[in-house]
């Protein structure tokens, strides 16, 4: 199917999709539907509400020059033409080069039998959480439940809070909030402090901080926002490294088996390494890299945008390897990937993706920029060079 054949076909759906087709056109419409079981696949998926919302939100652009689609589409874009098409408001010709590029992919998936025509949804992660209590009881934590847990601690609006009343109960109790797979989860700790968990995350905190100390531990990745006490320094040790702040926001991932990350977006932080007494100190805008083989601490200014906005509900990649880009995708989406080209893992990305997008329309988004196929078995991805 050539482009202009893709466009009429996206114009006529576009059309379909407001209730504003003639008779002609719905027949012709029909027709193209009885072609194929793909066509039809495609239609009806159209008819869910918020997928074009989904597919409008999505931005990605890989490094690779020879997108065949993605080449395609900036050297004819309806957008550079629409004198010879029908007008249509601003979101419209968005949607219709939109419908355009869904028309190409379920053409080219059809014609090279990439994706097994049974359609699956991924549902991207939620907001849950498991409460380890002190003696042993497990809470299960849900998207917008209320739940009185104990005096003062109360789980609402996707946040477990720790209020006023916690600071009658005696220090020295701990609770673990643990973060499975495919979800995330927000904490305020007794001092105000506000902790963003991210997915396969834990957090190991005091019920009520003491008078002189506010310590906690941290396994994966947080965002914290510290309430300022020049009294009681917030330590966060995480793994084999020490952080110490006053008031500030910063991130912590231990995610890679190779590297613990701290970056600072305000306010003033310590690390220490494990065993070392040396501080390194790191300003607003700057990463620490703890490399735990070497035991080396590297603080480097970056761009903190990529490392923070996923609290935001958004991955922003910046030249990024497809082998971490999978990492974090299949810890948000609970999904398990192979590469059967090793190649692949080293194919670099630029791009924004919605954090809460279906999984289905990232793939598409992303394998059709660098010539890369993929096969979804239930939770089981595999990528594959064209």
């Amino acid at each position: 199917m050539n482009f202009h054949l893709e466009h009429h076909i996206a114009e006529l759906l576009y059309r379909s999709i407001r209730g504003k087709l003639s008779d002609f056109e719905r027949e012709e419409l029909n027709q193209w539907r009885s072609d194929s079981p793909m066509h039809e696949a495609l239609f009806m998926r159209l008819q869910d509400d918020g997928y074009i919302d989904e597919e409008l939100g999505i931005f990605i652009k890989g490094e690779e020059k020879n997108s065949v689609l993605w080449e395609r589409i900036r050297e004819n874009s309806i957008l550079r033409k629409r004198k010879r098409f029908i007008r249509f408001s601003r979101w419209g010709a968005a949607a219709v080069l939109l419908l355009v590029i869904c028309v190409s992919l379920f053409i080219k998936k059809g014609e090279q039998e990439v994706v097994p025509v049974a359609i699956q949804t991924i549902l991207p992660g939620s907001h849950k959480a498991t409460l380890l209590m002190e003696n042993g009881e497990e809470i299960e934590l849900s998207d917008s439940v209320r739940m009185s847990i104990e005096q003062g601690i109360i789980a609402s609006n996707n946040q477990l809070e720790y209020g006023d009343l916690v600071k009658e109960l005696a220090s020295g109790y701990y609770h673990v909030l643990k973060i499975p797979r495919g979800g995330e989860y927000r904490l305020k700790l007794s001092d105000g402090t506000i902790v963003y968990l991210n997915s396969d995350s834990e957090l190991r905190y005091p019920v009520n901080f003491s008078a002189t100390s506010r310590e906690v531990e941290l396994r994966g990745e947080a965002f914290f926002e510290v309430v300022t006490d020049p009294q009681r320094p917030f330590v966060v040790n995480a793994e084999q490294v020490r952080v110490r702040v006053l008031g500030t926001s910063f991130n912590v991932n231990t995610y890679d088996k190779d590297y613990i990350e701290t970056v600072l977006v305000k306010g003033r932080v310590g690390l220490q390494m494990e065993g070392n007494t040396q501080e390194w100190q790191i300003k607003p805008n700057e990463l620490a890299r703890y490399d735990r083989k070497n035991k080396t601490m590297e603080v480097k200014e970056v761009d903190i945008l990529p490392y923070v906005t996923w609290k935001e509900g958004h991955f922003l990649f910046k030249n990024q390897s497809l082998e971490k880009i999978m990492d974090i995708m299949a810890r948000w989406y609970d999904v398990s990937v192979e590469f059967q080209d090793e190649s692949i893992r080293n194919l670099h990305f630029t791009g924004d993706i919605k954090r809460h997008a279906n999984f289905s329309i990232i793939l598409k988004a992303l394998t059709s920029s660098v010539n890369v196929n993929y096969k979804l078995n239930g939770r089981e991805l595999i990528l594959y060079m064209k």
